[in-house]
């Protein structure tokens, strides 16, 4: 499938600031593992800045650049064009010691008592595949898609408790739950064709997991917002990391004394 991604974010200030430093994560993966290919990437940004790139530990790539001109708006616009295919990685070779940094906490996902207790159920043991995808439709049958009650800093011992939140937060609770069990996870952010959300809007950004299940089988991407739960070609890969806090799309700091307010809006749609 040949998809077309126009992702357009939005900052508005109430009083002029005079510099900004802004990363931005929205170039599809285009790795030679990676299941689909990326034909073009357009990143545009108003006011004009030149525009510098570098690749982050975890494979990513990320966009950066400073607007030291006083402004009080800054607007960034990525058009992709992607060609995908399957949602599982090539057949992995990892390091263990690259895989510890998926098996360990991180900063939006923990190892607390309500885990330990949602993880009891499940028989530790199973292969990796197999108790993976028990443990992404117990999270799609049993949380409660509801956006509005957590924000992007919530972390997994927040939603455990709500038993409710959007696709971030039940990858994190996935995340959780595996490395737990001593399967290496990591999380994923991206975009889905037909729908970010569960009754097939396209609102934002998407994110779900990548399982590794071995050297034969790779990484397999696994959704627990979604009921199909595998990964297919509706889904383009941004990046991954261990949990959201490594691959916010866009992510910044400014020098001024004013307040902000952002505004996403996303576009996937299909060219053939």
């Amino acid at each position: 499938m040949i998809l077309k991604v126009e992702h357009s974010t939005l900052f508005e200030y109430d009083n002029p600031i005079y510099e900004t430093a802004t990363e931005v994560r929205l170039h599809p993966d285009n790795s030679p593992l990676a299941p689909q290919r990326c034909a073009s990437f357009k990143l545009q940004v108003d006011p004009p800045a030149t525009l510098f790139e570098y690749t982050d530990f975890y494979g990513n790539t990320v966009n950066h650049f400073n607007l030291l001109q006083s402004h009080k708006r800054v607007n960034i616009t990525a058009t992709s064009v992607v060609e995908t295919g399957e949602g599982r990685s090539a057949s992995g070779d990892d390091e263990d010691i690259f895989l510890m940094d998926f098996l360990c906490q991180s900063r939006y996902v923990h190892f607390d008592q309500a885990i330990r207790d949602f993880t009891a159920q499940f028989a530790a043991g199973t292969d990796n595949f197999t108790l993976a995808e028990t443990i992404c439709r117990h999270i799609n049958d049993s949380f409660v898609y509801e956006p509005g009650i957590t924000d992007v800093h919530s972390t997994s011992t927040v939603v455990m408790a709500l038993g409710r939140g959007v696709c971030q937060d039940f990858a994190h609770i996935l995340l959780a739950a595996c490395r737990y069990l001593n399967v290496p996870a990591r999380y994923v952010s991206g975009y889905l064709y037909g729908g970010s959300t569960p009754d097939g809007r396209d609102e934002a950004s998407h994110a779900w997991c990548e399982v590794y299940c071995g050297r034969e089988q790779g990484w397999i991407g696994m959704d627990p917002t979604h009921k199909t739960i595998f990964v297919d070609d509706r889904y383009i890969k941004i990046g991954s990391g261990r949990d959201y806090s490594d691959v916010p799309p866009v992510r910044g700091t400014f020098k001024g004394n004013a307040k902000e307010k952002l505004s996403v809006s996303v576009r996937v749609s299909a060219m053939e």
